[in-house]
């Protein structure tokens, strides 16, 4: 009963935690030198459920994730939604053709997510006719904010594997819970 629980309370628990990261972030890094290596814990987070999460809960996952932050920019209405939910899919989809073997590759696959995601937030913020001096600092800090974004992470991903591991939303754990319950079943 505890796991079942605890495997439901893993989709609420998981948005009030990149909640409070968003607020450490913003609030951490605020002044202008830290705020030229802002990690973009969101990112992390539509990442991890585009690798980890079926199609539909991590989509309103990655939705609700873009609204939080969107929350608390200054970006146009729907910019974060637009581009964190093409990161999404764009991760999706280069799960299903590329093999993420070990924590390296899925570092490099975060830094790339991080650089096409500020290229794809700077193009719609030029169509909207709003990004006429921003491609200037985008191209500055594209490569430093991939670098930062791969090194947070390497202990984000670390700490949401325990996370699902502990809610028991792991494939290892889901499988445990399904052989319990089919032992139940059964009057074992």
């Amino acid at each position: 009963m505890i796991r079942l629980f605890l495997r439901t309370a893993n989709a609420p628990v998981l948005i009030l935690l990149v909640a409070l990261g968003i607020a450490i972030q913003t609030a951490l890094f605020a002044s202008p030198p830290l705020s030229w290596i802002q990690p973009d814990i969101v990112l992390i987070a539509v990442i991890w459920c585009s690798l980890r999460r079926n199609l539909l809960e991590g989509g309103i996952l990655t939705l609700i994730f873009a609204n939080i932050a969107e929350i608390h920019s200054s970006a146009p209405q729907g910019a974060m939604l637009v581009t964190y939910m093409a990161v999404y899919l764009g991760v999706r989809a280069a799960a299903k053709f590329l093999v993420l073997p070990n924590r390296t590759s899925l570092i490099f696959l975060t830094m790339g997510s991080a650089m096409l995601w500020r290229l794809a937030m700077l193009i719609l913020i030029h169509l909207l006719g709003a990004g006429a001096n921003l491609w200037r600092h985008t191209l500055i800090y594209l490569f430093p904010g991939a670098v930062i974004e791969g090194a947070i992470a390497l202990g984000l991903y670390r700490a949401l594997d325990r996370f699902d591991g502990v809610t028991f939303k792991s494939p290892r754990a889901q499988h445990i819970l399904e052989d319990e319950v089919q032992l139940e079943g059964e009057g074992l």
